[in-house]
C-alpha cells in the first residue's frame, strides 16, 4: 500500500493533465492535419492498449488475469457503450469547437443521476446536487443555442455520446461488485472494442483512405498521432487510478478543474466569434459543475459523522469504515 498524500495528488494531476491534452490533441488531428478517419484511430488505441497489457500479463506483472468468455459475455454491453461514445466523440469534435464540446460533455452528470436512481437504484440525491445538475444543463443549452458555429449533426453526435457515456459509467460501477480491478476493466474492453472497430475502419473505407493521407509521411503528423493512441491509453488507466487513490469525489474535482482550463480553446486555435448570451452559457454551465462538487462534498462529509473508525478497521488495502452503533440498540 502507497503511504501519504502524494501518490493520490499526483494521480489526480496526470488524470487532469491527460484528460484536458486529449481534447486538444484530437481536435489537433480531425480539424487541422484533416484526419477524419475516428474509427482508424481508435482501432490503433485499442491495439496499443491490448498489446502493452498483454506484455505486461506476459511479465506477470500487476497480476492481470487471462480473458475468459464468461468475462467477455459479461462486460460486452458496457464495452459496446464505451466503444459508440468514443466514437460519436470524435465525431463531435469535427464540427464544435473546445470550449463548447467541454460544456456539453458537463451534462453527463445528469444522465449518470437519472440512471443511478432509476437503473441502480439509488436513493434520490440531495435537493443541491439536484439543481447543480439542472444548472449544468440549462448553462450547456444556453450555450449550445447562442453558438455563432452551431452544428447540428455534430451537437447531435455529441449528446448521443453524453448519454453513452453516463450509461457506460453505470455499467462499469454495477460491474465493480464482481471485484474487476481496473487494469482487468481495460484490458477487457481493449480486446472486446478492437475486432468491430478493425471491422468497421475496413468496411468504410477508411484503412486504405490512410495509406492515401497527404501527411502521411510527416514526422509531426507521426508524433501528433502517437501521442493521441499513447494519451488514449493513459487516460482510461489514470481515470481508474484517480478513483482508486483518491475517490469519485477528488475525480469530479479534477473534472470541473479541467472544464476551467479548456477555456484556453479561445485562443489556441482562434477563428471562434462568442457574443455575451454563448458565454454567459458556458459561465454558468462551470458555475453549476462547481455547485455539484460542492454538493458532493456536503454529502460526504454528512456520511462521515456517523462513522468512526475503529483499531480492526486498518486493513491490507485501506481503512475499513463501520458505522456507529447507539449502545441502546445492542442486544442485552
Amino acid at each position: 500500500m502507497m503511504q501519504g498524500r502524494g501518490p493520490a495528488l499526483g494521480a489526480a494531476l496526470l488524470y487532469g493533465t491527460i484528460s484536458l491534452s486529449m481534447a486538444f490533441l484530437n481536435k489537433a488531428v480531425m480539424s487541422q492535419y484533416g484526419f477524419n478517419y475516428p474509427f482508424f484511430i481508435l482501432s490503433c488505441q485499442m491495439i496499443l492498449t491490448v498489446t502493452v497489457l498483454e506484455v505486461m500479463r506476459a511479465f506477470g506483472k500487476f497480476g492481470i488475469p487471462k480473458i475468459t468468455m464468461a468475462a467477455i459475455k459479461m462486460f460486452a454491453f458496457p464495452s459496446f457503450c464505451y466503444s459508440l461514445h468514443a466514437t460519436l466523440s470524435l465525431m463531435a469534435l469535427e464540427g464544435m469547437n473546445i470550449p463548447m464540446y467541454g460544456a456539453l460533455k458537463r451534462c453527463t452528470p445528469l444522465v449518470n443521476l437519472i440512471l443511478a436512481v432509476t437503473y441502480l437504484k439509488k436513493p434520490t440525491p440531495s435537493a443541491l446536487v439536484i439543481t447543480s445538475v439542472l444548472t449544468i444543463t440549462i448553462g450547456c443549452l444556453i450555450a449550445g443555442m447562442s453558438d455563432p458555429t452551431f452544428h447540428g449533426y455534430a451537437y447531435m453526435m455529441g449528446g448521443l455520446s453524453v448519454v453513452l457515456q453516463g450509461l457506460y459509467q453505470t455499467l462499469v460501477e454495477q460491474c465493480g461488485e464482481n471485484q474487476l480491478s481496473p487494469l482487468h476493466i481495460l484490458h477487457l474492453n481493449s480486446c472486446i472494442s478492437v475486432i468491430p472497430f478493425i471491422i468497421i475502419t475496413c468496411g468504410k473505407g477508411e484503412l486504405s483512405a490512410v495509406f492515401t493521407y497527404q501527411y502521411i509521411g510527416e514526422t509531426n503528423f507521426h508524433v501528433i498521432f502517437l501521442l493521441v493512441l499513447v494519451l488514449g491509453l493513459l487516460l482510461n488507466f489514470s481515470l481508474f487510478l484517480c478513483t482508486m487513490l483518491n475517490s469519485a469525489l477528488t475525480t469530479s474535482i479534477v473534472g470541473v478543474s479541467k472544464s476551467v482550463l479548456t477555456i484556453i480553446g479561445f485562443l489556441t486555435f482562434g477563428g471562434i466569434v462568442f457574443d455575451p448570451v454563448n458565454v454567459a452559457g458556458i459561465t454558468l454551465n462551470i458555475a453549476g459543475g462547481v455547485t455539484y462538487v460542492y454538493a458532493r462534498y456536503q454529502d460526504h462529509k454528512t456520511r462521515r459523522r456517523n462513522i468512526y473508525l475503529g483499531d480492526d478497521g486498518i486493513q491490507h488495502a485501506g481503512w475499513e469504515l463501520k458505522e456507529k452503533i447507539d449502545a441502546s440498540q445492542l442486544p442485552k
